[in-house]
Protein backbone atom coordinates (compact mmCIF):
# COMPACT_ATOMS: atom_id res chain seq x y z
CA UNK A 1 0.00 0.00 0.00
CA UNK A 2 1.42 3.69 -0.94
CA UNK A 3 2.30 5.16 1.93
CA UNK A 4 0.41 8.73 2.88
CA UNK A 5 2.08 11.86 3.79
CA UNK A 6 0.43 15.15 4.04
CA UNK A 7 2.87 18.90 4.54
CA UNK A 8 0.92 21.96 5.96
CA UNK A 9 3.00 24.90 5.40
CA UNK A 10 1.75 28.47 4.33
CA UNK A 11 4.63 28.74 1.31
CA UNK A 12 3.32 27.90 -1.55
CA UNK A 13 6.47 27.51 -3.54
CA UNK A 14 8.07 24.70 -0.58
CA UNK A 15 4.06 23.04 -1.02
CA UNK A 16 4.96 22.69 -4.54
CA UNK A 17 8.36 21.24 -4.40
CA UNK A 18 8.04 19.05 -1.76
CA UNK A 19 5.06 17.41 -3.29
CA UNK A 20 7.16 17.00 -6.01
CA UNK A 21 10.21 15.10 -4.31
CA UNK A 22 7.85 13.11 -2.03
CA UNK A 23 5.75 11.90 -4.69
CA UNK A 24 9.14 10.92 -6.57
CA UNK A 25 9.59 8.88 -3.50
CA UNK A 26 6.11 7.04 -4.37
CA UNK A 27 4.24 8.57 -1.90
CA UNK A 28 0.69 9.57 -1.97
CA UNK A 29 0.67 13.32 -0.97
CA UNK A 30 -1.36 16.26 0.06
CA UNK A 31 -0.79 19.71 1.26
CA UNK A 32 -2.21 22.54 3.08
CA UNK A 33 -1.55 26.18 3.63
CA UNK A 34 -3.18 27.01 6.46
CA UNK A 35 -4.23 24.65 10.40
CA UNK A 36 -7.83 24.66 9.72
CA UNK A 37 -7.40 23.34 5.86
CA UNK A 38 -5.12 20.84 7.10
CA UNK A 39 -7.42 19.65 9.36
CA UNK A 40 -9.95 19.01 7.24
CA UNK A 41 -8.15 17.35 4.31
CA UNK A 42 -6.20 14.71 7.26
CA UNK A 43 -9.74 13.66 8.73
CA UNK A 44 -10.80 12.38 5.07
CA UNK A 45 -6.99 11.35 3.95
CA UNK A 46 -5.76 10.25 7.11
CA UNK A 47 -1.90 10.61 6.79
CA UNK A 48 0.65 8.46 8.11
CA UNK A 49 2.96 10.88 8.71
CA UNK A 50 2.36 15.33 8.48
CA UNK A 51 4.83 17.47 8.00
CA UNK A 52 4.09 20.29 9.79
CA UNK A 53 4.68 24.36 10.13
CA UNK A 54 5.54 25.87 13.56
CA UNK A 55 4.00 28.67 12.12
CA UNK A 56 0.36 29.29 9.63
CA UNK A 57 -1.05 31.87 9.32
CA UNK A 58 -4.62 30.98 11.41
CA UNK A 59 -3.27 29.06 14.32
CA UNK A 60 -0.22 27.83 16.38
CA UNK A 61 1.58 24.83 14.86
CA UNK A 62 1.63 23.40 18.38
CA UNK A 63 -2.21 23.57 18.64
CA UNK A 64 -2.39 21.88 15.16
CA UNK A 65 -0.15 19.29 16.18
CA UNK A 66 -2.01 18.50 19.38
CA UNK A 67 -5.27 18.30 17.35
CA UNK A 68 -3.79 16.09 14.92
CA UNK A 69 -3.00 13.61 17.44
CA UNK A 70 -6.14 14.13 19.19
CA UNK A 71 -8.47 13.28 16.67
CA UNK A 72 -6.32 10.57 15.09
CA UNK A 73 -6.88 8.40 18.12
CA UNK A 74 -4.49 5.31 18.06
CA UNK A 75 -4.15 5.77 14.30
CA UNK A 76 -2.72 9.32 14.60
CA UNK A 77 -0.06 9.96 11.92
CA UNK A 78 3.88 10.79 13.36
CA UNK A 79 4.33 14.63 12.85
CA UNK A 80 7.69 16.39 11.91
CA UNK A 81 7.90 19.47 13.01
CA UNK A 82 9.24 22.47 11.21
CA UNK A 83 10.41 25.08 12.92
CA UNK A 84 12.87 28.43 12.26
CA UNK A 85 16.76 27.75 12.06
CA UNK A 86 18.12 28.23 15.61
CA UNK A 87 14.55 28.15 17.73
CA UNK A 88 15.25 24.93 19.17
CA UNK A 89 13.18 25.90 22.28
CA UNK A 90 10.51 25.37 19.65
CA UNK A 91 11.70 21.90 18.27
CA UNK A 92 11.50 20.87 22.49
CA UNK A 93 8.59 22.15 22.78
CA UNK A 94 6.74 20.27 19.63
CA UNK A 95 8.61 17.13 21.30
CA UNK A 96 7.10 17.33 24.32
CA UNK A 97 3.88 17.57 22.41
CA UNK A 98 3.88 14.68 20.79
CA UNK A 99 6.16 15.35 17.96
CA UNK A 100 8.07 12.29 16.07
CA UNK A 101 10.57 14.35 14.87
CA UNK A 102 11.46 18.14 13.51
CA UNK A 103 13.41 19.90 10.72
CA UNK A 104 14.76 23.19 10.56
CA UNK A 105 13.73 25.83 7.65
CA UNK A 106 14.97 26.37 5.78
CA UNK A 107 14.37 22.69 4.46
CA UNK A 108 16.45 21.11 2.19
CA UNK A 109 14.81 18.35 0.08
CA UNK A 110 17.26 15.38 0.70
CA UNK A 111 16.62 15.58 4.44
CA UNK A 112 12.84 15.96 3.69
CA UNK A 113 12.61 12.59 2.29
CA UNK A 114 15.16 11.00 4.71
CA UNK A 115 13.25 12.02 7.52
CA UNK A 116 9.87 11.21 6.13
CA UNK A 117 11.09 7.59 5.30
CA UNK A 118 12.56 7.45 9.02
CA UNK A 119 8.98 8.82 10.42
CA UNK A 120 7.09 6.18 8.30
CA UNK A 121 9.71 3.17 9.15
CA UNK A 122 8.90 3.79 13.21
CA UNK A 123 5.45 4.02 12.70
CA UNK A 124 5.64 0.40 10.74
CA UNK A 125 7.70 -1.22 13.53
CA UNK A 126 5.31 0.37 16.45
CA UNK A 127 2.44 -1.35 14.88
CA UNK A 128 4.68 -4.22 14.54
CA UNK A 129 5.12 -4.39 18.20
CA UNK A 130 1.81 -3.38 18.83
CA UNK A 131 0.65 -6.57 17.52
CA UNK A 132 2.50 -9.01 19.82
CA UNK A 133 1.02 -7.67 23.24
CA UNK A 134 -2.12 -8.42 25.63
CA UNK A 135 -4.21 -10.59 23.27
CA UNK A 136 -1.54 -12.27 21.56
CA UNK A 137 0.18 -12.74 24.71
CA UNK A 138 -2.88 -14.48 26.01
CA UNK A 139 -3.53 -16.59 22.78
CA UNK A 140 0.12 -17.79 22.92
CA UNK A 141 -0.32 -19.38 26.51
CA UNK A 142 -3.57 -20.90 25.43
CA UNK A 143 -2.32 -22.43 21.94
CA UNK A 144 0.46 -23.52 23.86
CA UNK A 145 -1.49 -25.75 26.44
CA UNK A 146 0.14 -24.52 29.40
CA UNK A 147 0.18 -27.23 32.18
CA UNK A 148 -0.01 -29.79 29.64
CA UNK A 149 1.85 -32.16 28.10
CA UNK A 150 5.27 -32.68 29.98
CA UNK A 151 6.90 -32.33 26.25
CA UNK A 152 5.48 -29.37 25.87
CA UNK A 153 6.38 -27.75 29.68
CA UNK A 154 10.28 -28.61 28.55
CA UNK A 155 10.16 -26.66 25.60
CA UNK A 156 8.16 -23.57 27.51
CA UNK A 157 10.95 -24.37 30.55
CA UNK A 158 13.62 -23.51 27.66
CA UNK A 159 12.24 -20.85 26.12
CA UNK A 160 11.98 -18.72 29.16
CA UNK A 161 15.77 -19.40 29.88
CA UNK A 162 16.98 -18.45 26.75
CA UNK A 163 14.26 -15.36 26.86
CA UNK A 164 16.57 -14.05 29.70
CA UNK A 165 19.66 -13.80 27.20
CA UNK A 166 18.31 -11.12 25.16
CA UNK A 167 21.42 -11.33 21.99
CA UNK A 168 21.29 -15.65 21.64
CA UNK A 169 21.19 -16.91 18.87
CA UNK A 170 18.06 -19.48 18.58
CA UNK A 171 17.51 -22.04 16.32
CA UNK A 172 14.01 -23.90 16.35
CA UNK A 173 13.52 -27.41 14.85
CA UNK A 174 10.31 -29.21 14.39
CA UNK A 175 8.00 -30.78 11.88
CA UNK A 176 6.44 -28.52 9.69
CA UNK A 177 2.96 -27.54 11.82
CA UNK A 178 4.03 -27.84 15.33
CA UNK A 179 4.55 -23.98 16.18
CA UNK A 180 7.45 -22.87 15.81
CA UNK A 181 6.67 -19.41 15.14
CA UNK A 182 4.97 -19.14 18.03
CA UNK A 183 7.69 -20.36 20.17
CA UNK A 184 9.92 -17.76 18.37
CA UNK A 185 7.24 -15.10 19.73
CA UNK A 186 7.12 -15.94 22.99
CA UNK A 187 10.77 -15.62 23.79
CA UNK A 188 10.50 -12.63 21.94
CA UNK A 189 7.88 -11.00 24.18
CA UNK A 190 9.74 -12.62 27.36
CA UNK A 191 12.62 -11.03 26.46
CA UNK A 192 13.79 -7.55 28.66
CA UNK A 193 14.30 -5.27 26.28
CA UNK A 194 13.50 -6.52 23.28
CA UNK A 195 9.35 -7.37 23.76
CA UNK A 196 8.62 -4.06 23.39
CA UNK A 197 10.25 -3.66 20.27
CA UNK A 198 9.59 -5.36 16.50
CA UNK A 199 9.30 -8.74 16.17
CA UNK A 200 9.80 -9.17 12.09
CA UNK A 201 9.44 -12.20 9.88
CA UNK A 202 11.19 -13.23 7.07
CA UNK A 203 10.13 -16.89 5.22
CA UNK A 204 13.17 -18.26 3.65
CA UNK A 205 11.69 -20.81 1.40
CA UNK A 206 8.59 -18.09 0.42
CA UNK A 207 10.84 -15.55 -1.41
CA UNK A 208 12.53 -16.07 -4.65
CA UNK A 209 15.99 -15.78 -4.64
CA UNK A 210 16.83 -12.68 -6.75
CA UNK A 211 14.86 -11.21 -3.73
CA UNK A 212 15.88 -12.52 -0.61
CA UNK A 213 19.02 -10.04 -0.49
CA UNK A 214 16.85 -6.83 -1.10
CA UNK A 215 14.06 -8.08 1.38
CA UNK A 216 16.84 -8.71 4.48
CA UNK A 217 19.38 -6.19 3.86
CA UNK A 218 17.41 -3.20 1.81
CA UNK A 219 18.60 -1.46 -0.90
CA UNK A 220 19.66 2.23 -1.76
CA UNK A 221 18.22 3.78 -5.09
CA UNK A 222 19.81 2.77 -8.37
CA UNK A 223 20.79 -0.23 -6.78
CA UNK A 224 19.54 -2.73 -9.72
CA UNK A 225 16.99 -2.09 -12.46
CA UNK A 226 13.58 -1.10 -10.88
CA UNK A 227 14.99 0.26 -7.57
CA UNK A 228 13.27 3.82 -7.56
CA UNK A 229 13.82 4.68 -4.27
CA UNK A 230 15.96 3.59 -1.24
CA UNK A 231 14.29 0.83 0.77
CA UNK A 232 15.19 -0.15 4.67
CA UNK A 233 15.34 -4.22 4.64
CA UNK A 234 14.07 -6.46 7.53
CA UNK A 235 17.24 -6.16 9.25
CA UNK A 236 16.55 -2.27 9.89
CA UNK A 237 13.01 -2.62 10.96
CA UNK A 238 13.81 -5.23 13.55
CA UNK A 239 15.87 -3.44 15.02
CA UNK A 240 15.92 -3.39 18.84
CA UNK A 241 14.01 -6.67 18.65
CA UNK A 242 13.51 -9.98 16.86
CA UNK A 243 14.45 -11.12 13.25
CA UNK A 244 13.14 -14.71 12.88
CA UNK A 245 13.74 -16.23 10.08
CA UNK A 246 11.85 -18.84 9.08
CA UNK A 247 12.40 -21.66 6.47
CA UNK A 248 16.38 -21.25 7.54
CA UNK A 249 17.28 -24.55 6.04
CA UNK A 250 15.95 -23.31 2.24
CA UNK A 251 17.95 -19.74 2.21
CA UNK A 252 20.34 -20.03 -1.02
CA UNK A 253 24.65 -20.91 0.06
CA UNK A 254 24.85 -17.22 -1.45
CA UNK A 255 22.77 -15.52 0.86
CA UNK A 256 24.15 -17.78 3.66
CA UNK A 257 27.05 -16.52 3.14
CA UNK A 258 26.21 -12.52 3.79
CA UNK A 259 23.91 -13.33 6.69
CA UNK A 260 27.17 -15.58 8.11
CA UNK A 261 29.08 -11.86 8.36
CA UNK A 262 26.24 -10.50 10.15
CA UNK A 263 26.12 -12.97 13.06
CA UNK A 264 29.63 -12.09 12.97
CA UNK A 265 30.27 -8.82 12.87
CA UNK A 266 26.88 -7.67 13.89
CA UNK A 267 26.93 -4.97 10.70
CA UNK A 268 25.10 -5.64 7.20
CA UNK A 269 25.45 -3.34 4.62
CA UNK A 270 22.23 -2.17 1.89
CA UNK A 271 22.55 -3.71 -1.47
CA UNK A 272 24.17 -0.47 -3.52
CA UNK A 273 25.16 0.98 0.30
CA UNK A 274 28.61 2.29 0.77
CA UNK A 275 28.66 2.28 4.84
CA UNK A 276 28.34 -0.50 7.49
CA UNK A 277 24.92 -0.41 9.25
CA UNK A 278 24.52 -2.08 12.95
CA UNK A 279 22.30 -5.18 13.35
CA UNK A 280 20.73 -4.54 16.75
CA UNK A 281 18.49 -7.83 16.68
CA UNK A 282 18.25 -11.11 17.83
CA UNK A 283 18.22 -13.72 15.35
CA UNK A 284 15.81 -16.69 15.88
CA UNK A 285 15.71 -19.21 13.19
CA UNK A 286 13.24 -22.19 12.65
CA UNK A 287 13.33 -24.92 10.19
CA UNK A 288 11.82 -28.48 9.28
CA UNK A 289 14.74 -29.64 8.07
CA UNK A 290 17.45 -31.47 9.19
CA UNK A 291 20.05 -29.56 9.09
CA UNK A 292 22.66 -31.92 9.78
CA UNK A 293 22.35 -33.69 6.82
CA UNK A 294 21.95 -30.55 4.90
CA UNK A 295 25.68 -29.86 6.05
CA UNK A 296 26.69 -33.24 5.47
CA UNK A 297 25.28 -32.99 1.51
CA UNK A 298 26.63 -29.61 1.39
CA UNK A 299 24.04 -27.05 0.76
CA UNK A 300 24.15 -26.15 4.11
CA UNK A 301 27.26 -23.86 5.68
CA UNK A 302 28.85 -25.53 8.82
CA UNK A 303 30.20 -22.29 9.77
CA UNK A 304 26.65 -20.93 9.22
CA UNK A 305 24.82 -23.78 11.19
CA UNK A 306 26.78 -23.40 13.94
CA UNK A 307 26.37 -19.52 14.38
CA UNK A 308 22.50 -20.47 14.22
CA UNK A 309 22.59 -23.35 17.38
CA UNK A 310 23.86 -21.89 19.75
CA UNK A 311 20.91 -22.91 21.61
CA UNK A 312 18.38 -25.21 20.33
CA UNK A 313 14.62 -25.62 21.08
CA UNK A 314 12.87 -28.90 19.87
CA UNK A 315 9.07 -28.73 18.99
CA UNK A 316 7.65 -32.34 19.28
CA UNK A 317 5.01 -33.27 16.74
CA UNK A 318 1.41 -33.83 18.24
CA UNK A 319 1.60 -37.81 17.96
CA UNK A 320 4.23 -37.26 20.41
CA UNK A 321 1.98 -35.50 23.05
CA UNK A 322 -1.49 -37.19 22.76
CA UNK A 323 -2.46 -35.58 25.92
CA UNK A 324 -2.54 -32.06 24.19
CA UNK A 325 -4.76 -32.88 21.60
CA UNK A 326 -8.16 -32.54 23.59
CA UNK A 327 -7.32 -29.15 25.76
CA UNK A 328 -5.69 -27.79 21.95
CA UNK A 329 -8.86 -29.21 20.62
CA UNK A 330 -11.54 -27.55 22.81
CA UNK A 331 -9.53 -24.26 22.67
CA UNK A 332 -9.48 -24.00 18.74
CA UNK A 333 -13.60 -25.32 18.88
CA UNK A 334 -14.07 -22.12 21.28
CA UNK A 335 -12.46 -19.64 19.63
CA UNK A 336 -13.93 -20.34 16.19
CA UNK A 337 -17.11 -21.29 17.19
CA UNK A 338 -17.21 -17.81 18.74
CA UNK A 339 -15.45 -15.76 15.60
CA UNK A 340 -18.64 -18.12 13.42
CA UNK A 341 -21.52 -17.12 16.37
CA UNK A 342 -22.33 -20.19 16.85
CA UNK A 343 -22.99 -22.06 19.87
CA UNK A 344 -20.92 -25.36 19.26
CA UNK A 345 -20.21 -26.35 23.88
CA UNK A 346 -17.94 -28.54 23.20
CA UNK A 347 -17.15 -32.14 21.40
CA UNK A 348 -19.34 -35.33 21.38
CA UNK A 349 -17.03 -38.06 23.11
CA UNK A 350 -16.97 -39.97 19.51
CA UNK A 351 -15.05 -37.02 18.25
CA UNK A 352 -12.89 -36.83 21.04
CA UNK A 353 -12.01 -41.00 20.23
CA UNK A 354 -11.48 -40.32 16.89
CA UNK A 355 -9.41 -36.98 17.36
CA UNK A 356 -7.69 -39.26 19.96
CA UNK A 357 -6.82 -42.05 17.33
CA UNK A 358 -5.45 -39.73 14.51
CA UNK A 359 -1.31 -38.85 14.59
CA UNK A 360 -2.00 -35.77 12.80
CA UNK A 361 0.87 -35.49 10.61
CA UNK A 362 0.68 -32.29 10.07
CA UNK A 363 0.58 -31.23 13.72
CA UNK A 364 -1.03 -28.79 15.51
CA UNK A 365 -2.21 -26.70 12.28
CA UNK A 366 -3.96 -29.59 10.75
CA UNK A 367 -5.69 -29.92 13.81
CA UNK A 368 -6.85 -26.04 13.79
CA UNK A 369 -7.67 -27.12 10.19
CA UNK A 370 -10.00 -30.07 11.30
CA UNK A 371 -11.74 -28.36 13.82
CA UNK A 372 -12.63 -25.32 11.22
CA UNK A 373 -13.99 -27.14 9.19
CA UNK A 374 -15.98 -28.87 11.46
CA UNK A 375 -17.16 -25.43 13.38
CA UNK A 376 -18.46 -24.57 9.90
CA UNK A 377 -20.49 -28.16 8.84
CA UNK A 378 -21.87 -28.36 11.88
CA UNK A 379 -25.67 -27.35 13.08
CA UNK A 380 -25.49 -28.94 16.63
CA UNK A 381 -24.63 -27.64 20.03
CA UNK A 382 -21.71 -29.88 19.81
CA UNK A 383 -19.15 -30.77 17.55
CA UNK A 384 -20.06 -34.49 16.01
CA UNK A 385 -17.73 -37.21 14.04
CA UNK A 386 -20.12 -36.12 10.69
CA UNK A 387 -18.38 -33.02 10.51
CA UNK A 388 -14.69 -34.12 11.21
CA UNK A 389 -12.84 -34.97 8.08
CA UNK A 390 -9.47 -35.40 8.85
CA UNK A 391 -7.96 -35.81 5.50
CA UNK A 392 -8.85 -35.33 2.19
CA UNK A 393 -9.14 -38.91 0.39
CA UNK A 394 -8.31 -40.83 3.21
CA UNK A 395 -10.71 -43.03 5.15
CA UNK A 396 -11.58 -42.69 8.77
CA UNK A 397 -11.66 -45.56 10.87
CA UNK A 398 -13.39 -48.75 10.40
CA UNK A 399 -16.38 -49.24 12.67
CA UNK A 400 -15.57 -52.26 14.67
CA UNK A 401 -16.81 -53.80 17.73
CA UNK A 402 -16.23 -52.39 21.03
CA UNK A 403 -13.35 -53.64 23.48
CA UNK A 404 -14.50 -55.34 26.64
CA UNK A 405 -15.01 -52.67 29.59
CA UNK A 406 -11.89 -53.97 31.10
CA UNK A 407 -9.36 -54.02 27.79
CA UNK A 408 -6.69 -51.46 27.71
CA UNK A 409 -6.54 -48.92 25.44
CA UNK A 410 -4.48 -49.30 22.46
CA UNK A 411 -0.93 -47.84 22.46
CA UNK A 412 0.16 -45.28 20.26
CA UNK A 413 2.40 -47.40 18.14
CA UNK A 414 -0.53 -49.77 17.72
CA UNK A 415 -2.24 -46.95 16.31
CA UNK A 416 -0.12 -45.56 14.40
CA UNK A 417 0.74 -49.09 12.60
CA UNK A 418 -2.78 -49.39 12.09
CA UNK A 419 -3.00 -45.44 10.62
CA UNK A 420 0.32 -46.55 8.47
CA UNK A 421 -1.51 -49.72 7.42
CA UNK A 422 -4.75 -48.43 6.29
CA UNK A 423 -2.82 -45.72 4.30
CA UNK A 424 -0.90 -48.42 2.55
CA UNK A 425 -4.13 -50.23 1.43
CA UNK A 426 -5.57 -46.70 0.61
CA UNK A 427 -3.11 -46.31 -1.45
CA UNK A 428 -2.57 -49.64 -2.99
CA UNK A 429 0.91 -49.31 -1.82
CA UNK A 430 2.42 -46.10 -3.27
CA UNK A 431 4.73 -44.95 -0.43
CA UNK A 432 4.87 -41.47 -2.57
CA UNK A 433 1.24 -41.20 -1.93
CA UNK A 434 1.37 -42.18 1.55
CA UNK A 435 3.96 -39.58 2.05
CA UNK A 436 2.14 -36.68 0.86
CA UNK A 437 -0.98 -37.66 2.91
CA UNK A 438 0.58 -37.70 5.92
CA UNK A 439 2.85 -35.00 5.43
CA UNK A 440 6.65 -36.38 5.76
CA UNK A 441 9.22 -37.56 2.88
CA UNK A 442 9.13 -40.43 1.42
CA UNK A 443 12.45 -41.61 3.39
CA UNK A 444 10.33 -41.75 6.33
CA UNK A 445 7.29 -43.87 4.91
CA UNK A 446 10.29 -45.99 4.11
CA UNK A 447 11.39 -46.31 7.57
CA UNK A 448 8.42 -46.59 9.58
CA UNK A 449 7.31 -49.40 7.41
CA UNK A 450 10.90 -50.86 8.61
CA UNK A 451 10.00 -50.12 11.98
CA UNK A 452 7.03 -51.48 12.49
CA UNK A 453 7.60 -54.92 10.31
CA UNK A 454 4.78 -54.06 7.34
CA UNK A 455 5.15 -56.16 5.00
CA UNK A 456 4.19 -53.60 1.92
CA UNK A 457 4.78 -56.20 -0.89
CA UNK A 458 1.10 -57.64 -0.09
CA UNK A 459 -0.01 -53.83 -1.60
CA UNK A 460 0.07 -54.70 -5.26
CA UNK A 461 -0.91 -52.25 -8.48
CA UNK A 462 0.45 -49.10 -6.73
CA UNK A 463 3.90 -47.38 -8.37
CA UNK A 464 5.66 -44.92 -6.45
CA UNK A 465 6.16 -41.43 -7.84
Amino acid sequence: MTARVMVIDDDRSFRVVAQAALSAEGYEVRTAGSGGEGLAIARAFRPEVVVLDRNLPDADGLEVLSRLLAEGGPDAPLVVMATAYGEIENAVAAVKRGAADYLAKPIELPALVVTVGRALASRRLRRRADGLTGASRRRLAREFCEGGSGAMRQVLALASKVAASPDTTVLITGETGTGKELVAQRIHLATPGRGEGPFVELNCAAIPETLLEAELFGHEKGAFTDAARTRTGLLEEAEGGTLFLDEIGDMPLATQAKLLKVLETRTFRRLGGGRDLDADVRFVSATHRDLDAAVAEGKFRLDLFHRLDVFRIHLPPLRERREDVIPLARHFLSELAARAGKAIRGLAPETERLLLADPFPGNVRELRNVIERGVILEGGPELTPAVVHLRPGVPGPAPSAPPPADAPPPTLQEVERAYLEGLLEQARGNRSQVARWMGVSYPTVQKKIADYGIDASRWKGGEDS
